[in-house]
């Protein structure tokens, strides 16, 4: 009799044990599109065998040993640089993509402004003293300066659009950063009453990918199982369940422009972080803005500062039909920060182009338009940088161009990196719907011939307590 009750209580665990393999089945198929879910399955053991009166071992059946996840452990260990790499050229690229103001062929740019300012000079040369062609050198002098500001109004756009990025991508990593902290909480009190929460464990790793592709955190785990967060630059974000305070904050030191600050854990001590510090898609949008969206645009104040003072100079030396000295074409400050941007030309001279320096020499007749000829040369004229104004015109645009599709070949070859180390996990911790399947037959099958077994032992039972 004694025998027939263990083979019940075997029975009981069979049951338990099968049944739990179709349940885990079953809810691997219904989180089969679930992002970040990774397969679980039912890990059976045996359970120890039985002596049985000094003749043999007789096996005591089946019983749980743990519902476990399908996880490659060096494969996750790749995952974090992997995105942040991604995450941050794909930022850099898509912001520098964005930049339309130096498109050499756009209509009212630059280079066709300046040509056409030496164009109309060309044609003033031959009539000096004609109103409509003065009027319109004042006019090409005016869309050479609007074609500046146009062009450095984009860029200054370009980088706001960006601080609104950063605004955006500061917001979600506070949340991914807390979410990681609360769930290391939840993982760490339900561990304490037994078994692994698996779909916990999902949720922190897609909260903590996230926050890898927003400011290249990697994952440092402690031996309570937390998963603490850090950023490249060794700072710890997250520590157990507490989680620091990020801000996107003025930055008096940059133009005002926002900068990354954080709140350590367990002070009130705010500091700003710098983009060497900072990883993922908030590093490439600080990148892309004050590096090389800054560099042109300092590149591009140099130019309408050295254009300017070129063309100044030499106006200054002219006279105009009033037979007075030349004033300068264009206002300008005393150095080249933001010139770009606010250069204009004299209001003097939009009112009254007779104040246009044409001519080359006191006494000399409106006729004369030998410095005409002078300012036409300055589109010759090397520069500071050792170009004329033309040439250095297109090395920021070349230079410019080059940095935009480094930054688009570097973001190619991240994301294909990172699509096969994807393709790769899925392959490991994706649910085939077709195995699982599989598995739930098998699972039913095994729960049915238990049930059978279960039934003959109470047959027997029955029989016994018959002949008794």
């Amino acid at each position: 009799m004694a025998d027939l009750l263990s083979i019940l209580s075997q029975g009981a665990n069979g049951l338990s044990a099968h049944r739990a393999a179709a349940q885990t089945a079953a809810h691997n198929i219904q989180n089969v599109n679930t992002e970040g879910y990774s397969r679980q399955r039912v890990d059976l053991e045996t359970l120890p065998a039985e002596y049985l009166r000094n003749t043999a071992y007789a096996g005591m059946g089946v019983a749980i040993g743990a519902i476990s996840q399908s996880r490659d452990a060096f494969l996750e260990r790749q995952v974090p640089a992997t995105l942040r790499a991604q995450a941050q050229y794909t930022a850099e690229s898509s912001s520098l993509r964005s930049m339309v103001a130096l498109n050499p062929e756009s209509t009212g740019g630059l280079t066709e402004a300046f040509s056409a300012f030496y164009r109309d000079m060309r044609m003033l040369s031959q009539n000096p003293s004609q109103a409509g062609l003065r009027a319109a050198v004042t006019g090409a002098a005016r869309n050479v300066a609007y074609a500046f500001n146009r062009t450095a109004n984009g860029i200054q756009s370009a980088q706001a659009g960006i601080d609104t990025q950063v605004e955006q991508s500061v917001e979600e990593a506070n949340r991914m950063a807390t979410r990681v902290a609360n769930l290391n909480g939840e993982i760490a009190k339900a561990r304490a009453m037994g078994g692994e929460p698996n779909d916990l464990l999902d949720q922190r790793r897609l909260a903590s990918d996230r926050l890898s592709e927003l400011l290249g955190t990697y994952p440092v785990p402690d031996a309570a199982g937390n998963l603490n967060m850090a950023l490249p630059g060794g700072l710890v974000i997250v520590s157990a369940n507490e989680a620091s305070t990020l801000t996107a904050a003025a930055d008096p030191n940059n133009a005002g422009r926002l900068s990354v600050q954080v709140t350590r854990i367990g002070t009130q001590t705010t500091e700003i972080l710098s983009s060497r510090l900072l990883g993922g898609e908030v590093r490439g949008f600080l990148d892309a803005r004050d590096g090389t969206l800054q560099q042109t645009l300092n590149a591009l104040d140099t130019l309408a500062f050295d254009f300017a003072n070129s063309v100044n100079t030499q106006h200054l030396a002219g006279f105009d039909l009033n037979g007075n000295a030349g004033q300068p074409m264009f206002d300008v400050g005393v150095t080249s920060d933001g010139t770009a941007g606010t250069l204009s030309v004299s209001a003097a001279l939009i009112s009254d182009h007779r104040l246009l320096a044409s001519i080359g020499a006191a006494g000399n007749g409106p006729g004369d338009g030998s410095n005409v000829l002078a300012l036409i040369a300055t589109e010759s004229q090397l520069l500071s940088g050792g170009e004329t104004a033309v040439g250095a015109l297109s090395s920021i645009i070349s230079s410019f161009g080059a940095r935009s599709r480094e930054a688009e070949a570097r973001a190619q070859q991240e994301s294909a990196i990172a699509s096969n180390l994807r393709a790769m996990r899925e392959s490991v911790s994706g649910v085939s719907i077709d195995e699982e399947m599989v598995n739930m037959t098998k699972a039913q099958r095994a729960f049915d011939a238990v049930s059978r077994v279960i039934q003959t032992a109470n047959e027997m039972m029955q029989t016994l307590m018959t002949l008794k």
